[in-house]
């Protein structure tokens, strides 16, 4: 008797892969060991280009944010580092919640969001997009509603 067996399906990278994406890298490097807090705009820098996910290292000084954005297809996951962030989700309305440090977030394909430095001092965070991030569309709140403003593409960061 023989029997035959489908080949494994690979499956779609999730949030979860990202989460572990960024708990392998943590285990193993000290991202605030390399941030400099003095420059007064957001940085971003990808610190690890993986198989299944990209680890990026964001510094945002006070006041700084992201603006409405979504990820593509890529599914994620961030820690807050040093200090806290706001983030903001769309889903039709914007609801809030604040992370502080060792606080982490994961998302989906799907999510639309706004990340927000309140605070009065330099945060940190570390983020993991699995698949890599291969594009962002970015979003403009037009009278209580979001529209399409651009979509940015990798060649571009």
């Amino acid at each position: 008797m023989s029997a035959t067996f489908p080949s494994p399906v690979r499956q779609r990278p999730t949030s979860r892969t990202a989460r572990a994406a960024l708990a392998r890298y943590l285990s193993t490097h000290d991202p605030l060991g390399a941030v400099d807090r003095t420059i007064p705009e957001r940085t971003w820098v990808r610190v690890e280009h993986g198989q299944d996910a990209d680890i990026w290292l964001i510094t945002w000084p006070a006041g700084s944010s992201t603006g409405w954005h979504d990820h593509g297809s890529a599914a994620g996951a961030f820690a807050v580092l040093e200090g806290q962030l706001t983030e903001y989700v769309w889903t039709g309305v914007a609801t809030a919640t604040t992370l502080q440090a060792p606080g982490v977030r994961e998302f989906d394909g799907s999510h639309i969001h706004d990340v927000i430095n309140h605070g009065v001092r330099t945060a940190v965070s570390l983020h993991a997009y699995a698949p890599s991030l291969a594009e962002m569309t970015r979003y403009e709140l037009v009278r209580g509603r979001l529209q399409v403003a651009r979509v940015e593409r990798r060649e571009t960061w």
